[in-house]
């Protein structure tokens, strides 16, 4: 498992915990300050949408379970721009580095779809999307076996 730095990293260090932890305010303060808020009842989802920085994070059942990062525009939504610093997302890695780099950078991908690949970083998922050859959008989930709220001394 790879271990990487920048502020990717910093959004992955807050997966699991629960919504309204003091924590989450350091994911939050790379991307904010607008911010909406959608919540679903149907599936207990709750998203803050950062649309002008291309970012959404994804609460379930009051858990930071997800974090989406655009650096390309979103073809299905065009209202969303583009993360602001791209090059600081992960460190020692081009923001249009390619999938074969991104493999090279981080390690073979733990599972690989038509066009994404998913790694296992910071005991976390990375997943990246590369359609038009470059990362368009990178997006952090925590390991389903780690889905729980984080004690205060984690």
């Amino acid at each position: 498992m790879a271990t990487i730095t920048g502020e990717i990293a910093v959004m992955l260090s807050v997966l699991g915990c629960a919504r309204g932890d003091d924590r989450i305010l350091e994911a939050i303060v790379l991307v904010g300050p607008r911010m909406e808020i959608e919540e679903f009842d149907f599936d207990c989802s709750t998203y803050y949408t950062f649309k002008p920085t291309g970012t959404d994070l994804l609460f379930e059942n009051d858990v930071l379970t997800m974090a989406m990062v655009r650096t390309q525009p979103d073809n299905q939504d065009k209202t969303y721009g583009l993360y602001p610093r791209p090059a600081a997302l992960i460190d020692g890695l081009s923001p249009t580095a390619t999938g074969p780099e991104v493999s090279t950078f981080l390690g073979n991908p733990e599972c690989v779809g038509p066009n994404w690949d998913r790694y296992e970083v910071n005991n976390c998922y990375l997943h990246s999307s590369s359609i038009r050859r470059q990362i368009e959008s990178l997006g952090s989930l925590r390991f389903l076996s780690q889905l729980g709220v984080k004690s205060d001394g984690e």
